[in-house]
């Protein structure tokens, strides 16, 4: 009896210190697009950065758009745009 109340409580603070893992990962800014401008990600497949598996645009020049695979490897481009 003691040891499936030790067992019990011992899957219980796994569990809940798994969950404090989970929770304290920090999540990636998406930075701000300022007036006519436009932020565009281009995905990598690998850190050498030589094959485009995605794009992610959004702001105010063209339409939004999100395509492919999002992956840890990535440039940001910025683009200024005339509206007219």
């Amino acid at each position: 009896m003691i040891q499936r109340l030790l067992r019990t409580a011992l899957l219980v603070a796994v569990m809940v210190g798994s969950l404090a893992v989970v929770t304290v990962t920090p999540a990636h800014a998406i930075p701000p697009v300022g007036p006519n401008q436009s932020v565009t990600y281009t995905f990598y497949s690998d850190a050498a950065k030589t094959v485009e598996v995605g794009w992610w645009s959004y702001g105010s020049c063209g339409e939004p758009f999100d395509f492919g695979s999002h992956t840890q490897y990535f440039r940001i481009r910025y683009v200024t745009c005339t509206i007219g």
